[in-house]
C-alpha cells in the first residue's frame, strides 16, 4: 500500500515537472512578426490571421538551385498537409525579378501563396534573412519553431505537421 502511494506521488511529481518544462519551452520561443504579405494574386495574408494554422514561411530566389529543386516537394507537402490546417507561404527575395517570380509560379503551378518582397521588409521582419533557402516554421500559436537554413528536410517537417495537426 506504502509503496503503491509513493509510486502515485512520484508519478505525479514527474507529470507536474514535465508540465513545467513544457511551459518554459513554449514559452522561450520568440512570436513571430506580425507579418502581412501580399500574394501574386492580390490576396492579402496576416500571419495575426493564420493562427491556428501551422505557417512556414520559406524565402527563396528563382536563381537559387536548392529552392527550384525542392519545389516538388513543397507542393506535395502543401498538398497533403493544408486541408489539415497548414499553410505555406514563398517569399521571393527583394533581388528577385518580379517577372521570372511570377513565370516560375505560373509554370510550375504553384500551390501556395507566393509573394514578392520587393522592398525587403519581409526579410528584414525574419531575422533579416539575406541567405536562401530559408525556412521558418510556425506554431498554430504564431510563435517561431524552427529556422532552417538551406534545404528542407521534408521527413522531419511531415512528423512535425503529423504530431502538430494529427492525423
Amino acid at each position: 500500500m506504502a509503496s503503491r502511494r509513493r509510486l502515485l506521488l512520484a508519478l505525479a511529481a514527474v507529470a507536474v515537472l514535465g508540465a513545467a518544462v513544457a511551459a518554459y519551452a513554449l514559452a522561450q520561443r520568440p512570436a513571430a512578426p506580425d507579418a502581412t504579405f501580399t500574394a501574386l494574386d492580390g490576396r492579402q495574408l496576416r500571419l495575426a490571421d493564420l493562427r491556428g494554422k501551422t505557417v512556414a514561411v520559406m524565402f527563396w530566389a528563382t536563381s537559387c538551385p536548392i529552392c527550384k529543386g525542392e519545389m516538388p516537394d513543397l507542393v506535395e507537402t502543401y498538398r497533403q498537409y493544408r486541408p489539415r490546417g497548414f499553410e505555406l507561404i514563398g517569399v521571393a527575395m527583394a533581388y528577385d525579378s518580379p517577372e521570372d517570380v511570377k513565370n516560375f509560379a505560373k509554370s510550375r503551378a504553384l500551390p501556395f501563396p507566393v509573394v514578392l518582397d520587393t522592398g525587403g521588409e519581409l526579410a528584414r521582419a525574419f531575422s533579416d534573412t539575406k541567405v536562401v533557402p530559408t525556412t521558418f516554421l510556425i506554431d498554430r500559436n504564431g510563435k517561431f519553431v524552427s529556422r532552417t537554413l538551406g534545404a528542407i528536410d521534408f521527413s522531419r517537417l511531415r512528423q512535425y505537421l503529423d504530431a502538430s495537426l494529427g492525423a
